[in-house]
Parts: structure tokens; C-alpha cells; sequence
């Protein structure tokens, strides 16, 4: 396989959802995306897309598991399933098995579990509290050659299990326990995975970010405490990830945040809208060298 494009797509919550659409005007360009790396809320579009998944159905199902979370109300302050949990743990507020059956549900119809049985190479983002090490989930381990020690590689793992540690935000969900390491979200020492796919060995990466502080009114509910947390502690690492890359293509809007839930749509059509603005840079994607 000839190694070309890579795609790096970063956590957000619903602001990653502008992502769905920049790769909606990159298919419709026929930008042709070889490989695949995310963090958090973009590991799960970063997956879709490794499997070979086509971009408007990718929409939908990510449309719907916004509404599932919407309709079943599992990020509310008042959601019956948190009290539970804060008896029996205090890594998270909220059971996240809901979660992962909503992920498994939108998966089976493309009856592939394991990560190394995913089509095109792939690289999920998550975080060891223990070693404080990053995690590459993987179905391309022989490739990657990391430039750190700090960083753990594994292949052995079910797509499920590989998302729900990439996705295990902090305070709110529960972390996960993976052979003799406790994982959390990616997003907290690399939000933006380009860096994975250069040591993949991918020279050309185009990446995907929502870098600018969005709006924020005081509040006392911790989902909303965490996301800002998170947002802020970010912007330092993505800013490097988004220089190391060939082009990165920056959609943002102050109005929608990590847990917008109800703006899906409205963040997928930013993020076409954004792309079209960089129609140059996007068809350049295609030729085999650039400069940005």
C-alpha cells in the first residue's frame, strides 16, 4: 500500500461533528484518505472511515447516537443512572455501558469486531493514568515507529473496547481498565493525532481542529466544568499537532461545545461550509507534493 494521505481528526464532543462535513466536501472532491487517526469523539469518525464506511452514512449515524444521548437525557445532571455510580466509584460520574452498547449498535451491520480486522490503517488515541503514557490502538502496529518511549502500542483490542477508552472523558465517564493499564480520554495529551500517522510513516497528513476557546457562562454542573477543563488544557498541545501537519483545516464556532448536544447538524454543515472556503488547500491534498 502506498502511503499518502493521512487523516487526523481530533475530540470535541459535538464540536467534532464539523469534521463529518470537511470530509463530506473532501469525498465529494475525491480526495482519495488512506489512513486514519482520532482522539475521543474523531476516533469514532476516524473508525467509520477506516472501515470503509461512506461519509452520509457516517452522518447519520452519528446524527443518531446524538439523538439517543439526547432522548435518553445520559449527560443530564438529573439522569438516574449517575447517583448509582457515585457510591461505587469516583473515576466517573456515569456508567458508560449505555455508551458502548449505542457504539455497538451503529457498528454490526459492518460485522467487523476485532481493530486489526479494520480495512484501512487506523490509530485510536487514548491515555494510561497509571504508566502516563499515551495509548495507540492500532491495526497497523509493525508500522508505527514512535519517536517517544512514552507511548504504548497495542493491537490486540476490540474496535468497542479501543473507543471507549479513547472516549472515557474525564469526571464524566468511567475510566477503563485494559490489561494492567486504567485508560482515559486521548484528548488529554494528544487531542489532535498527526503525529501517529507520520510515524506510521504517512509524509503528507491533513488534519482536522476546533481551536478557539468557546463561550462560557458560570456553572456548577461538572460535565460542563470538565469540558471547559479539557478545552482549556488542549489548546497548547493541539496548536503543535496542527504546525506538524500538511494542512489543517480550523472550523469553530464560540456557540458550539463539547456537550452541544442538538447542534450536530448545524457543527457538520460549519465544517463543509469551512472546507468549500479552502477549496485550494483541499484539491492540493490530492498532488503528490505541497506546501502550505
Amino acid at each position: 500500500m502506498k502511503k499518502q494521505l493521512g487523516v487526523a481528526l481530533c475530540g470535541g464532543g459535538i464540536k467534532a461533528y464539523c469534521q463529518i462535513g470537511a470530509l463530506r466536501y473532501l469525498a465529494e472532491q475525491n480526495i482519495k484518505m488512506d489512513a486514519f487517526a482520532g482522539t475521543s469523539m474523531g476516533s469514532i469518525i476516524a473508525t467509520f472511515m477506516a472501515i470503509g464506511v461512506p461519509i452520509n452514512r457516517i452522518q447519520e449515524h452519528l446524527l443518531k447516537i446524538e439523538k439517543v444521548i439526547l432522548d435518553e437525557k445520559l449527560l443530564a445532571p438529573t439522569n438516574a443512572q449517575v447517583f448509582p455510580v457515585i457510591a461505587r466509584t469516583m473515576s466517573g460520574l456515569v456508567d458508560p455501558s449505555r455508551f458502548v452498547q449505542i457504539i455497538e449498535d451503529e457498528l454490526k451491520e459492518y460485522r467487523v469486531k476485532m481493530l486489526r480486522d479494520v480495512k484501512y490503517p487506523l490509530i485510536i488515541i487514548a491515555v494510561d493514568l497509571i504508566s502516563g503514557k499515551l495509548v495507540y490502538f492500532t491495526n497497523r502496529k509493525d508500522w508505527i515507529k514512535p519517536l517517544s518511549s512514552q507511548v504504548i502500542i497495542h493491537d490486540d483490542v476490540s474496535i468497542v473496547d479501543a473507543l471507549r477508552a479513547s472516549c472515557s472523558f474525564p469526571m464524566v465517564f468511567e475510566t477503563m481498565e485494559f490489561k494492567d493499564m486504567q485508560l482515559v480520554d486521548g484528548g488529554i495529551l494528544m487531542n489532535l493525532p498527526v503525529l501517529p500517522l507520520k510515524e506510521m510513516g504517512f509524509s503528507k497528513v491533513f488534519s482536522i481542529s476546533m481551536e478557539n476557546i468557546s463561550t462560557f457562562e458560570r456553572s456548577k454542573h461538572v460535565t460542563e466544568i470538565g469540558a471547559r477543563i479539557v478545552e482549556l488544557m488542549t489548546v497548547q498541545t493541539t496548536a503543535s499537532m496542527m504546525h506538524m501537519a500538511n494542512f489543517n483545516l480550523n472550523v469553530f464556532d464560540k456557540k458550539i461545545g463539547i456537550f452541544s448536544f442538538g447542534q450536530g447538524e448545524a457543527a457538520i454543515n460549519l465544517g463543509y461550509q469551512r472546507a468549500k472556503e479552502e477549496s485550494k488547500h483541499i484539491l492540493a491534498l490530492n498532488k503528490r507534493s505541497f506546501l502550505f
